[in-house]
């Protein structure tokens, strides 16, 4: 039986890098930071189960109050942490890809820092990244909301998502 996910298509995971990276507003971010957004514009249904911090609770409460008719049950994880490290090769190889054109620094990619350089981005792909639907632009919120959150701790992104280990960060 063939499935198939945008969570594992190279060509969609570019797509998405590509976006968030256009998106947001910071000079540079962890890789760990974008591939934990990339999850959530992959899988939004699951950004309602994050631990929000006290001054995001508007966010969260736009994630809570989506109609049970817009959620895909195919869509309700078992296990996030799983998944997010399924994705991670198609992440690493999208980011790689998205380097070799040079729309992010490669030198620091090696670094597992994501920093935009000049390279503008083709009129017809800019085109396409406007064309959100209000889930996307939930989740592009979230992004900008959690840009200022740290990574590492138990204040830090990894925590309040628990996607990704964070227990031996170095904070």
């Amino acid at each position: 039986m063939l499935v198939y996910h945008p969570a594992f298509d190279l060509y969609s995971c570019v797509f998405r890098m590509l976006r968030l990276i256009t998106f947001m507003k910071q000079e540079y971010v962890e890789l760990d930071r974008l591939r934990i957004w990339d999850f959530y514009m992959t899988f939004p249904n699951e950004a309602s189960k994050i631990t929000f911090p006290q001054d995001l609770i508007e966010l969260k409460r736009v994630f809570k109050q989506r109609k049970q008719k817009d959620i895909n049950p195919y869509e309700n994880l078992i296990d996030p942490r799983k998944i997010i490290e399924r994705m991670k090769p198609y992440q690493i190889y999208a980011l790689k890809s998205i380097a070799s054109y040079g729309f992010i620094d490669s030198d620091d990619f090696s670094k597992n820092i994501i920093r935009r350089t000049d390279k503008e981005i083709p009129k017809e792909i800019l085109e396409k990244f406007e064309q959100t639907n209000d889930v996307e632009m939930n989740i592009l919120k979230l992004v900008v909301g959690f840009s200022e959150l740290p990574l590492f701790g138990k204040t830090g992104l990894k925590y309040r998502t628990g996607l990704i280990d964070f227990k031996y960060d170095p904070n």
